[in-house]
């Protein structure tokens, strides 16, 4: 395909997603002759009929919905350079985020950003996800999802990531626990059994024994995939869990469970959103990686 024909790629998107020429020609503004003059053109590059007639429009075939999906994309990526630096007003927007990201966030973080997005933009919805993916980045770049929110990173990525709240871990053990009481030593912390949230993918811990090897020592008999699903184990049980100050204050009413200082250095939690560096100067996409952080923030204040 010559660079004089990237024009068709608008063309072929809006047929594919509107099943109709004469739907496509009214989407672009352009006549139908012109539409399909511009389809018998892209069948000639690639060699295929990329849409069958049908009997309320046309049907694309396997060729055309194999290459749609990077066609749209790459159309969407152009489309969102030529507004990323105009004004993003959020009172008379109308779109969807689609964000993935761990239990953690999913019960606090994202609640509260929701209710101040609705507050400033009453026709800005939310799509959220759990965080069912390894690679982030192509799950970004495809636009799968706007932003993910994750623990810190833990290697190299290519991805631009922030920290949207980072908070102090505690030791948490239900209330009447035989063994602790109001303080804990390393040495009681250790010798305990434990609940561990852990990563689905990898099933590597979210406090990792690289970062703290005396966690190795540890003798896990629980792993969960969140810090709600934790609560219960250790409500029911006399097993210590770590847990993000925030997320026990959150939930002290529901769940009476006695939360006691790291007897280690102080341990963080971090969270923090991931996006593709495509989108990092994009108005709309700032504006919602910013209520994120003033959800944070807020969160961290109380």
């Amino acid at each position: 395909m010559k660079n004089t024909e990237l024009n068709l790629i608008p063309i072929f998107v809006a047929i594919y997603e509107e099943k109709s020429l004469s739907k496509a020609a009214s989407r672009l503004e352009i006549s139908q002759p012109a539409v399909s003059k511009a389809l018998a053109r892209l069948r000639d590059v690639y060699d295929d009929s990329l849409f069958h007639r049908a009997s309320n429009g046309v049907q694309p075939t396997s060729f055309a919905t194999d290459i749609y999906p990077a066609l749209a994309v790459s159309l969407k990526n152009f489309q969102s350079t030529l507004t990323s630096s105009r004004d993003f007003d959020p009172k008379v927007a109308n779109r969807v985020y689609s964000i993935a990201c761990i239990t953690m966030a999913a019960y606090s973080l994202i609640p509260r950003a929701f209710k101040n997005i609705r507050a400033i933009a009453p026709n800005v919805t939310l799509e959220v996800h759990p965080l069912f993916t390894e690679d982030y980045e192509a799950d970004l770049r495809l636009e799968r999802y706007d932003l993910i929110v994750d623990m810190t990173p833990s290697g190299r990525t290519v991805l631009k990531h922030e920290i949207i709240l980072e908070d102090e871990l505690v030791v948490c053990c239900r209330e009447g626990h035989p063994r602790i009481g109001d303080s804990i030593t390393l040495e009681q912390y250790l010798q305990e059994e434990h609940v561990v949230m852990s990563r689905w993918h990898n099933r590597q811990y979210l406090l990792s024994n690289h970062e703290h090897p005396i966690m190795e020592k540890r003798k896990v008999v629980y792993s969960a995939p969140g810090v709600m699903e934790v609560f219960p184990v250790i409500l029911t049980s006399d097993y210590l869990a770590l847990a993000p100050v925030s997320t026990i204050k959150q939930f002290e009413d529901k769940y009476p469970i006695k939360a006691l200082s790291m007897p280690l250095e102080l341990l963080k939690s971090s969270l923090c959103s991931y996006w593709h560096p495509s989108k990092t100067n994009d108005a709309s996409h700032k504006w919602l990686r910013d209520q994120l952080k003033r959800a944070g923030k807020q969160i961290m204040e109380e």
